[in-house]
C-alpha cells in the first residue's frame, strides 16, 4: 500500500475578491506540484468563506439586549455574541471567551464565529454551505484541470477533556466521509459491533497538523494516496452525524442535568 501524503499548500493572504481555486491552482504551480486524479483537495473554512462572503464588520452588528447579557456573562465581544445568537441552532452555555453551541448537529465553540485570520475588527462565519462549496469546487477542478479528485472543507474543534485543536470535516466531496467497520472482524476474531471510522475527520487533522492556525499561510493541502472510498457525491455534517440519545457525552451529560446519572 502506498504511504499517505499530506502536501501543504502555501499562498498569498486571501482576500474577498478572490476565487478561492484560482489561488490554490496558482499555489500549486508555483511549488512545483500538480493536482492528480484521486488526489483530495483539502481547505480551512476561513478563507474558503472569506471569498463566499462570510466576513462580517463587527461594527455594523446590530447587538441585542440578548447578546449583551450573553457578551457581559462570558465575557465576549458584544457583536460576536450577536452573531453567535444569528448562527447557531442552539447556545448550550458556556465559559469565559467562548459559547458551547449547536451548529449543523455538531457541536462546537461559537458557532464558528472567529476572529482569527481576519483584518482586525471583523469576525468570520461558517460557510453557509459547505457540501455545496465542496461540490463547486470539485466540479470546477474537472472542468479546468480534468483531474476527478475529492474536496475536504476543514474546520477546527476540540474535544471535551483534551488540551488543543483538532480538524473537522464540514463538507465533503467526491469520497464517503465515515468507513462503517461493523460487522467485521478484529485481528482475533472479535466481530466489531459500533466501530465507525471517522475518514474525513482524521484527514482533516492530518492536515491541520501541516497547515497550522496562526500565521504560517497554509489554507490548504493536497492529500495524496488517501485511504478511502472515492464515491461520485457529496456530503454534510448530516451525513457525520449522531442523535444526542447516541452520543456517549451528551446523553451521560443530560442524565447528570437531570439528576438521574447513577454507577
Amino acid at each position: 500500500m502506498t504511504d499517505l501524503l499530506i502536501i501543504p499548500i502555501k499562498t498569498r493572504i486571501i482576500k474577498a475578491e478572490d476565487d478561492m481555486l484560482d489561488v490554490l491552482i496558482e499555489a500549486i504551480s508555483n511549488s512545483g506540484e500538480a493536482i492528480r486524479d484521486n488526489d483530495i483537495l483539502a481547505m480551512a473554512e476561513t478563507p474558503l468563506g472569506t471569498t463566499e462572503g462570510q466576513v462580517v464588520n463587527l461594527s455594523e452588528v446590530e447587538v441585542s439586549p440578548k447578546a449583551q447579557s450573553l457578551a457581559d456573562k462570558y465575557d465576549l465581544l458584544p457583536a460576536v455574541a450577536e452573531l453567535v445568537i444569528q448562527e447557531a441552532d442552539e447556545i448550550l452555555g458556556g465559559i469565559s471567551h467562548v459559547l458551547l453551541t449547536i451548529k449543523n448537529n455538531t457541536l462546537m465553540a461559537n458557532a464558528g464565529v472567529d476572529k482569527s485570520n481576519v483584518p482586525p475588527g471583523y469576525a468570520s462565519l461558517l460557510p453557509v454551505d459547505p457540501k455545496a462549496s465542496a461540490t463547486r469546487i470539485r466540479r470546477e477542478v474537472k472542468k479546468r484541470l480534468g483531474k476527478t479528485v475529492g474536496v475536504l472543507i476543514i474546520d477546527s474543534r476540540t474535544q471535551p477533556l483534551r488540551l488543543g485543536n483538532i480538524g473537522m470535516a464540514l463538507g465533503v466531496a467526491g469520497f464517503k466521509p465515515v468507513a462503517d467497520d461493523r460487522g467485521r472482524n478484529d485481528l482475533f476474531g472479535n466481530t466489531l459491533r459500533i466501530t465507525r471510522r471517522a475518514v474525513a475527520d482524521n484527514l482533516s487533522s492530518a492536515c491541520t497538523a501541516v497547515m497550522g492556525e496562526s500565521d504560517e499561510s497554509i489554507p490548504a493541502a493536497l492529500i495524496r494516496n488517501a485511504p478511502v472510498e472515492f464515491v461520485d457525491a457529496s456530503f454534510d455534517s448530516s451525513e457525520m452525524w449522531i442523535g444526542p440519545n447516541e452520543c456517549m457525552y451528551m446523553a451521560i451529560f443530560e442524565q447528570w442535568r437531570n439528576g438521574k446519572t447513577q454507577v
